[in-house]
């Protein structure tokens, strides 16, 4: 009989255990993404750039020389750095401001001799070269996460190199030359477009693409020497990056 009491206890206990509500585990903590704040990378990438240049006809010790028009491509590889501040206007609109120097050496160049006569006319040799760049954009994006999409657009910089030398031949023989070699910084625009992807809360990946326009620049060339415009009007740039942002 106490056995079986002792069981009947036994039963009545894990009934009421069962009657007894469950206590739902504590749910899982959700990631948050803060995009606000300071940041600094490296980014490398390839970059194309089409430069046309043309100098007018001109006349030289009695003789006549025609236009020059060429197109140079200074296409090559990049690598520079960026700095910039995100900050939120609302919870999934970023606005920021991003300045970057990128640095490459892009040349291209073109020689031919201009015969006036036989042997009387012109040799020439010149080439343009494509060396660092900078910018300094706005950007506008939307966060989805740890997901950003942006565009942007500033103002740009570019320096171009640009060398000509010249030869007067007269019989076939050289009768006199010029050279010359110049530095020029330009400025001009620069739009764009790319996303991010924050894997953690201080390291961001990106992939970008900028166009940037920097239109003419007066160039000297040729017997004299004369003055010519290259036109910078078209620099493509795609780049992949990392930056780390500072603070949670």
């Amino acid at each position: 009989m106490v056995g079986l009491a002792a069981l009947t206890l036994l039963d009545i206990a894990a009934a009421e255990a069962a009657d007894l509500p469950v206590k739902a585990p504590p749910p899982a903590p959700i990631q948050t993404y803060n995009w606000s704040g300071f940041y600094l990378g490296a980014h490398a990438g390839y970059r194309w750039a089409n430069a046309d240049f043309s100098g007018p006809g001109y006349d030289f010790g009695g003789f006549a020389f025609p236009p020059r028009s060429e197109g140079y491509r200074l296409s090559g590889g990049i690598v520079g750095v960026q700095a910039g501040y995100n900050f939120m206007i609302t919870p999934t609109i970023l606005a920021g401001l991003e300045g970057d120097w990128t640095w490459g050496s892009s040349s291209d160049g073109a020689a031919g001799t201009i015969f006036v006569f036989v042997t009387d006319g012109l040799s020439f040799a010149s080439e343009a070269k494509l060396t660092w760049q900078a910018t300094v954009r706005g950007r506008l994006g939307v966060v989805n996460g740890p997901w950003l999409f942006y565009g942007t657009g500033g103002v740009a910089f570019a320096h171009v190199q640009w060398t000509d030398s010249s030869t007067f031949i007269v019989g076939g023989a050289p009768v006199a030359a010029f050279a010359s070699d110049v530095g020029k910084t330009l400025t001009g625009f620069a739009v764009g477009a790319g996303f991010e992807y924050m894997w953690t809360q201080n390291w961001i990946a990106r992939v970008e693409y900028l166009y940037e326009n920097f239109g003419d620049v007066s160039v000297p060339f040729g017997l004299g020497p004369q003055t010519g415009t290259l036109d910078l009007k078209d620099v493509s740039k795609v780049r992949v990056g990392i930056s780390y942002k500072f603070g949670p």
